[in-house]
């Protein structure tokens, strides 16, 4: 049967080659967070090429030699992988976790190169026949009984991490996790007919299951690109920015995220990964546009309180071909607030607060062509204090800010949120009345000129006292009339009100 020993050597060698080259080809990545599957490929070279030499082999010395070869990667596999299977879900290891990971690897090796002086390891070799070619056949000693038990911690711990990343998983990165998980439970095949001394033919089915193993993987990384997305993603904004990540593939899955988006997007969570990003913004329009058709758009957050910009950028491999997008989240709440107090400067009069000349009549022109559409009355009143150059005079011109502020004031608690209050002026203030007839103006006006004359203004313990002149002018239905038919008739009006004594209300007809 010499012919099977030589074809079990030939597959050992085939694998050798296989996870050497895969060895190289994630090393040539040059991507830190996957070297952990890089050493563990490494590791199984040694495994598979040892054992395939040792099979091949006629004498007990060879064979020990090349056992002793197999366990220069072979004691190093669990660790690597577990390693590997924490990084590659985000999972925190911390150098001492490193460190307690190694030490009975290292261990092992020690005791295994050694243990012609103990016998802890193995308490016996010989050489004998499983019926089809001589195999080289140990007694267990209890250090490999230790091993064992760290061997299966590790697969079991690796397990549970892959059955967790495959529940919360859809779509492409269930198919995903599919094949990870096949391949996490792959060695237990070989570990268990070795505990339980039931492999057949005796042989160590372990570096066959193992390289199954990475072949699965492999296949994962080819058609899934499981070690390129999110490494991919992470290096290049994930650790050195505060901006809110999200990385999704290429069906607009959500891969991972990190911690400045979870707190920017109240709907995302750890049960978001592997969901339709389409489901959990559903109620984020901004954010689904920006993903879904590459656009530039604005999120607004309520809690935290917060105004971002929100971009998408595709990931792309070598060849161009689409992997997966990422999406970044930019605080841009200065800069809105920077904005909103610019425009507050530009539309208001800085001494009053009212809106100043030039928006008065911008949002009045609004409010006309509106009044116009629906047939709707408009009324427009322009109010001058009397006398204002001779409280300057007496008072000081401070003191007739505070006048004048004063009287700003008291127009704003006479009229509704919807009429438009502007300094026109000097000393002049001007409101738009819309949906008021002229009747309902005049109403108005005369409860600000009663309000105006029983104010009183105290300044740097003097008390100033004030009264106001108002020209009224309106219609019940605006046809073609423009902004200053309104503003000439009301200070029309309003010269009359001067004319007549001031402190009064005069109308003109349009």
């Amino acid at each position: 049967m010499e012919y099977i020993r030589v074809i079990l050597s030939g597959i050992l060698m085939a694998s050798a080659v296989f996870t050497v080259l895969v060895t190289i080809y994630i090393f040539q990545k040059k991507n830190p967070s996957i070297n952990c599957f890089a050493y563990f490929c490494l590791s199984v070279t040694f495994y598979s090429f040892g054992y395939a030499m040792e099979l091949i082999s006629s004498t007990l010395n060879d064979k020990l030699l090349w056992n002793l070869f197999q366990y220069i990667g072979l004691p190093f596999i669990p660790a690597f992988w577990i390693l590997f299977s924490l990084k590659y879900n985000n999972k925190p290891v911390s150098l001492l976790a490193k460190i307690s990971l190694f030490i009975i690897p290292i261990t092992t090796v020690i005791l295994r190169y050694t243990n012609i002086c103990h016998y802890l390891y193995y308490s016996g070799v010989s050489i004998e026949s499983n019926g089809l070619f001589p195999i080289l056949y140990i007694e267990k000693g209890p250090w490999y009984w230790a091993n064992c038990i760290y061997l299966t911690a590790c697969y079991i711990i690796s397990n549970y991490i892959y059955i967790g990343m495959y529940k919360r998983s859809v779509g492409t990165i269930r198919r995903q996790s599919t094949l990870m998980l096949i391949a996490s439970f792959l060695p237990w095949t070989s570990l268990l007919l070795d505990l339980f001394n039931i492999s057949p033919y005796n042989i160590d089915y372990g570096p066959y299951a193992v390289t199954s193993s990475v072949l699965l993987f492999f296949i994962a990384f080819l058609k899934y690109q499981f070690l390129n997305i999110k490494p991919l993603a992470r290096d290049k904004v994930f650790e050195s920015t505060n901006d809110g990540i999200i990385v999704l593939d290429e069906n607009y899955h959500i891969i991972d995220y990190n911690l400045s988006a979870a707190a920017i997007c109240a709907t995302l969570n750890t049960d978001s990964i592997g969901k339709d990003a389409r489901e959990v913004f559903k109620k984020n329009k901004p954010i689904i546009d920006s993903f879904s058709q590459l656009v530039e758009s604005r999120f607004d957050c309520s809690s935290p309180k917060g105004n971002y910009k929100v971009n998408t950028v595709r990931i792309l491999e070598s060849e161009h071909r689409e992997v997966g997008s990422i999406i970044t989240f930019t605080d841009i709440t200065k800069y809105m607030d920077m904005m909103a107090e610019l425009n507050l400067l530009a539309s208001r009069d800085a001494l009053t607060g009212v809106y100043n000349r030039r928006y008065f009549v911008e949002l009045s022109q609004k409010e006309l062509e509106k009044a116009k559409r629906h047939h709707r009355p408009l009324s427009m009143m322009i109010m001058d204090l009397d006398f204002f150059k001779q409280v300057n005079d007496r008072y000081g011109h401070q003191a007739g800010d505070a006048v004048l502020q004063k009287l700003a004031d008291i127009c704003r608690g006479s009229i509704r949120s919807a009429d438009i209050l502007g300094r026109y002026g000097g000393e002049e203030f001007v409101i738009l009345l819309p949906d008021t007839t002229l009747e309902d103006s005049r109403m108005i006006s005369e409860r600000i000129l009663a309000n105006v004359a029983s104010a009183v203004i105290h300044y740097e313990g003097q008390t100033i006292q004030i009264t106001a002149s108002i020209g009224l002018t309106g219609v019940d239905t605006v046809t073609n009339q423009n902004l200053d038919y309104f503003l000439k008739f009301a200070d029309n009006a309003l010269y009359l009100a001067k004319s007549d004594g001031r402190n009064c209300v005069r109308t003109a007809l349009l």
